[in-house]
């Protein structure tokens, strides 16, 4: 860990490096590790501020600065917006935090390509290491706080800046824009899995490709809610990719009442006589669904797999253990990127087996999609106007190594 301070001029100066500034590889998950002491100021007249880390679960380290001044006691920890390294960051790269000014933060700073990289602001939260839970919400005094861009991109807005805004782009990077159409009011935003040239997804034999697929029926699903009332919005428009943390960050923006990412699975599993749907869930902690997010995950497990089911002559595909579960890391954590980073309740769906190919082949027609996009949807309401506890809860949790996982 080290700290870096602005100048007048708005350029960073030299890293500055207390004498105690490492996370043990191995230290506890949730403590707070404190760095030694550094004095702010250009002329050393500023408060001392020391960096605080504490590793997660799911290895990612999360930073954080507190403040004193002569013989007070250390302040509160400061959070940037942007605060987490990845537990897979590349060795030997500087990472940089969003910045902060005493107890107030500024914008994420945008570095130099050559400089540093940004650290994700996806951040598990204080209470129950779900994410960006405890990340404040962007002051805009009264703006949206996400917008359909002139291009067609829907896109989370950090600032404002000049006569437009500042946003977040699928790649993660940022870009001023002017125009656009606010999204507002939103309850509900779905999420097409996958997307652009190197996310394809699973393909069918048929050559139905995922991304495709997902983006078919999330634009039914969104068509089928605005005519029952409910406002929703979604990650991706079209064919390009996004990060899963600007997917999380777009939701969590418009502090919408759920997130579903839409999948279909592959490979193949053993043969059935019944769909096998799966639905991914957060988690409070290792022991505990999240509650929310398993309501909305059991409902949408009845509504699809009884709508599936409908469909003859299809040769499902199933594991045993399908249903409505948690996938873990081996060390704890949720594993899935569109579970573990949201803060909103999110979930994940695999409708069927896309690789399978009598399943690709339903997959393929117009009323598969519309069967889906009604089932989908009448989840979704049932979620937002009832307290129906869904079914097809499994315990216990998958786990899922990364490290052992085809690329």
């Amino acid at each position: 860990m080290a700290l870096q301070q602005r100048n007048e001029a708005g350029e960073w100066g030299e890293r500055e490096l207390p004498s105690q500034r490492f996370v043990p590889a191995q230290s506890a998950p949730g403590r707070w590790l404190a760095s030694s002491p550094v004095t702010t100021g250009t002329d050393g007249g500023g408060p001392e501020v020391r960096i605080v880390a504490r590793r997660h679960t799911d290895g990612r380290v999360e930073v954080a600065l507190q403040e004193r001044r002569g013989e007070q006691e250390w302040g509160d920890r400061i959070l940037p917006r942007w605060r987490f390294v990845d537990a897979d960051a590349a060795a030997g790269r500087w990472q940089a935090s969003s910045a902060v000014v005493g107890s107030q933060q500024e914008p994420p700073a945008v570095e130099e390509a050559d400089a540093a990289t940004p650290i994700e602001g996806d951040a598990p939260a204080e209470s129950d290491g779900r994410a960006g839970a405890d990340v404040p919400a962007v002051t805009l005094d009264g703006g949206p706080r996400a917008l359909m861009s002139p291009t067609g991109v829907p896109v989370a807005v950090i600032r404002r800046a000049g006569d437009g805004y500042l946003v977040r782009k699928p790649c993660g990077d940022t870009t001023e824009i002017s125009g656009g159409e606010p999204i507002e009011g939103v309850r509900v935003v779905l999420d097409p899995g996958h997307g652009g040239r190197y996310e394809v997804g699973a393909v069918g034999s048929n050559g139905l490709a995922e991304d495709v697929l997902n983006l078919t029926l999330s634009r039914a699903i969104l068509a089928e809610l605005a005519d029952r009332g409910i406002a929703a919005a979604t990650t991706r428009t079209g064919d390009y990719g996004s990060l899963l943390s600007v997917r999380a960050g777009f939701a969590d923006a418009l502090g919408a009442d759920a997130l579903i990412s839409i999948h279909h699975n592959a490979p193949t599993p053993g043969a059935s006589d019944s769909p096998g749907t799966e639905v991914y869930v957060q988690s409070t902690d290792d022991e505990t669904p999240r509650a929310d997010s398993a309501r909305l995950g059991g409902l949408l497990y009845e509504e699809i797999t009884a709508a599936l089911a409908t469909f003859e002559d299809i040769s499902w595909s199933r594991l045993p253990n399908a249903g409505v579960l948690r996938v873990l890391f081996p060390e704890g954590g949720d594993a899935y990127g569109m579970i573990r980073r949201p803060a909103i309740p999110a979930v994940l769906v695999e409708y069927g087996y896309l690789s399978n190919p009598s399943e690709a082949a339903l997959f393929a027609t117009d009323e598969y999609i519309r069967v889906a996009a009604v089932a989908t949807a009448d989840a979704i309401e049932a979620y937002l106007g009832t307290d129906r506890p869904g079914t097809g809860f499994v315990e216990p949790p998958r786990r899922f190594d990364p490290a052992r996982a085809p690329s």
